[in-house]
């Protein structure tokens, strides 16, 4: 099993830019389910009710997209150039209503903040190189 895991981390499809991009569309889209789901149970309560169609249609689509950040949270970590670690927090993440949001912004934060670092670095190096 482990050679496995290490095989699949080393398989990087995307770029990490690309990977970037899809792990930001699914965040965003699971916080939309979780909007869809409180406006469906507040449509069964207060719009219709007794009727379970609100909360039927928008508990489907919240759960498929749901399944979507999922997905690129483990299937993206590789391109994304995570620890297996900061992968299954972005799975406990996707767990209270909107936390995949918070995640996102705090993973962008980090990735640029380690971008800076390494920019400072550079800039240091070339002056101590004259």
């Amino acid at each position: 099993m482990p050679a496995l895991l290490q095989r699949f981390e080393n398989n990087r499809v995307f770029s990490q830019e690309e990977a970037w991009g899809l792990f930001r569309l699914a965040a965003f889209a699971e916080a939309a389910g979780w909007a869809l789901l409180v406006i469906g149970i507040g449509l069964q309560k207060y719009v219709w009710p007794g009727s379970d169609v609100p909360v039927y249609l928008a508990g489907r689509t919240h759960g498929v997209l749901f399944l979507a950040y999922l997905l690129a949270a483990l299937g993206l970590y590789p391109n994304l150039r995570w620890a297996r670690w900061k992968a299954l927090l972005a799975v406990v993440a996707s767990v209270p209503p909107f936390g995949s949001l918070l995640f996102e912004q705090w993973a962008s934060y980090q990735q640029k903040s380690a971008e800076f670092k390494d920019y400072r670095r550079c800039i240091a190096l070339s002056l101590l190189a004259r």
